[in-house]
C-alpha cells in the first residue's frame, strides 16, 4: 500500500487525494479511508461529503451512536491540535440541555406498539367504513414512529424496527439510507433525493404506495424482504381497493406534512457553504401545531428543525424539547422559521 500523504494546512480533500477520506471531528482530523468499504453507506456517501465538509463534527454527532464515535476514534489520527469550531462548541451546549430526552418513553413506546398493532388488526377485519380510516391512520402514526425509532440509537429501541416494519411496511434498511443522506446533504440539489420533487397535489397520495414498492425491489435479497412480505400478507386479507384507498389517503396527509417542511425553503445549489446549525435552521419549517393530536398525527415534524438538530430524541418528546432548544438557540442568535403547511 503507497503511503499517505503527508497532512498539511491545506484542505486534504484534493483532487490528488480523491481515494483518500480524511475528516476533522472536534479538534482532530482522522483518516478513515481504510475503514470505508466498511461503512453501510459505502464509498459513494464519503466521495459526496468530501465534496461538502472538511469539518464533519455536529453531522456526525447528530446521527451516529457511541459505539460509531469509537470506531472514528479509533481511526488514524493525521492531525491533532485544531482549534473546534464555535458552532461545534454551541452545538454542544444546546445538547447537553436535552441530552436526557434522547431516551425512550417505555411506557409510551409500548402503549404505541400495542395500539398501531389493534389499528392493523381492525383495519384488516372490518367494513370498509372502519377500514379505510382506521389502515389510513395506522399507517400515518406507524409511518412516523418508525422514523423516530429507526433514528434512536438505544439498542432494544432499535431492534423494534422489525415489528414496526411488519405495520408499516417500510424496509428499515432502505429507509435509513435514503433518509440518513436527507439530514446530512439537507436541501443540497443532487445529493437530497428528498427534495426538489415537482408533483401534483394529487400524486401526493401515491407516497407510501411508492415507498413501498422502494423498500421491496431494495430489500429483495435482505431480511428486510421477511417483514415486508409479512406486511403485505396481513394487510392482503382486506380487499385491495380498500388497502389502496387507505395509502392513498395516508401518503396524500403525509407528503403534504414533508414537502412543507423543506421544499420551500432555502437550497444549496452548489456546495454546503453553511455551520451545520445555520445549515439546519435554513433549510426546515415548522408548523404552529404543536398539541399532543397534531403531535401524533404529524410525528414530530412540526418541530422539524428541532428534529433535524437532534434526530435521536423520539417524537412524543419534542414538544418539551423544543422549548429548551429555542431557548438556547435564541441565546446564539438563531432564530426558528415558522410558516405553513403548503
Amino acid at each position: 500500500m503507497a503511503p499517505l500523504p503527508e497532512p498539511s494546512s491545506q484542505s486534504v480533500q484534493s483532487v490528488e487525494n480523491k481515494d483518500v477520506f480524511r475528516f476533522i471531528y472536534k479538534n482532530k482530523e482522522y483518516d478513515v479511508t481504510e475503514y470505508v468499504p466498511k461503512h453501510p453507506a459505502g464509498k459513494s456517501f464519503f466521495e459526496k461529503m468530501k465534496d461538502e465538509k472538511e469539518d464533519i463534527t455536529e453531522y456526525f454527532r447528530c446521527l451516529h451512536s457511541k459505539r460509531a464515535l469509537k470506531i472514528l476514534k479509533s481511526q488514524k489520527v493525521v492531525r491533532s491540535n485544531i482549534k473546534e469550531s464555535e458552532e461545534s462548541k454551541q452545538y454542544t451546549h444546546i445538547k447537553k440541555q436535552v441530552k436526557n430526552l434522547f431516551e425512550p418513553d417505555w411506557t409510551i413506546e409500548l402503549l404505541l406498539f400495542i395500539g398501531l398493532s389493534l389499528g392493523l388488526y381492525l383495519g384488516v377485519t372490518s367494513e370498509w367504513y372502519i377500514a379505510i380510516p382506521t389502515i389510513a391512520l395506522t399507517q400515518i402514526v406507524a409511518g412516523w414512529q418508525g422514523h423516530s425509532t429507526n433514528h434512536n440509537r438505544n439498542p432494544l429501541l432499535y431492534k423494534l424496527s422489525i415489528p414496526y416494519g411488519i405495520i408499516h411496511g417500510f424496509s428499515a434498511d432502505w429507509w435509513q439510507f435514503k433518509h440518513n443522506n436527507h439530514h446530512i446533504f439537507t436541501n443540497r440539489i443532487g445529493k437530497d433525493d428528498d427534495i426538489n420533487h415537482v408533483y401534483q397535489k394529487w400524486q401526493f397520495g401515491f407516497l407510501y404506495l411508492k415507498w413501498k414498492f422502494d423498500s421491496f425491489l431494495a430489500s429483495y435479497n435482505k431480511i428486510d424482504i421477511i417483514y415486508i412480505l409479512i406486511h403485505q400478507i396481513i394487510v392482503f386479507q382486506q380487499k385491495i381497493w380498500i388497502y389502496v384507498v387507505a395509502q392513498y389517503i395516508a401518503g396524500f396527509f403525509s407528503a403534504c406534512i414533508l414537502i412543507g417542511n423543506h421544499e420551500r425553503e432555502y437550497k444549496f445549489f452548489n456546495k454546503i457553504d453553511k455551520p451545520f446549525i445555520e445549515h439546519q435552521i435554513i433549510t426546515s419549517r415548522n408548523y404552529d401545531w404543536t398539541d399532543w393530536l397534531s403531535n401524533l398525527l404529524m410525528g414530530g415534524m412540526q418541530f422539524q428543525t428541532e428534529h433535524h438538530l437532534f434526530p435521536q430524541i423520539p417524537f412524543y418528546r419534542l414538544p418539551y424539547a423544543a422549548k429548551i432548544i429555542n431557548r438556547e438557540l435564541n441565546k446564539f442568535g438563531y432564530k426558528i422559521h415558522v410558516g405553513k403547511i403548503l
